[in-house]
């Protein structure tokens, strides 16, 4: 049981210096924000590929195409709680506020600004 702890203390610590391995990424959306991704993508896939919707959400595409690809739909108490930290490393990044918008410029959704959670009436 020593040796196990050890190897995976050193394997752990290997793991942080070389980047992470193939954790998943931070959360940058929140759910909302993913479900509007998928619909872009359903209802226009012509006005909406993979570039321009990582491009208008703000992500990369590696990130738009785990969100098109995953289907789960978590309990409503995880959902807020991944919420919270989207909305945490909105507002830690420069230019706090983000915004689609449609070929002819019309706003089509702004990820709201937090202060680590949703706005007043979420609960």
């Amino acid at each position: 049981r020593v040796r196990r702890r050890r190897v995976a203390a050193r394997m752990e610590r290997l793991r942080r210096e070389l980047g992470g391995g193939r954790r998943a990424p931070e959360r940058v959306l929140t759910w909302q924000a993913m479900e509007q991704l998928r619909f872009l993508r359903q209802e226009l896939p012509e006005e909406w590929p993979l570039e321009r919707l990582a491009q208008g959400f703000g992500v990369s595409t590696e990130v738009v195409r785990r969100v098109l690809r995953s289907r789960g739909c978590p309990s409503p108490r995880r959902r807020l709680r991944q919420d919270r930290r989207a909305l945490s490393a909105v507002a830690a990044a420069p230019g706090a506020e983000r915004e689609v918008r449609a070929p002819d410029g019309t706003l089509l959704y702004r990820l709201p600004r937090g202060q680590g959670g949703p706005g007043p009436g979420a609960q």
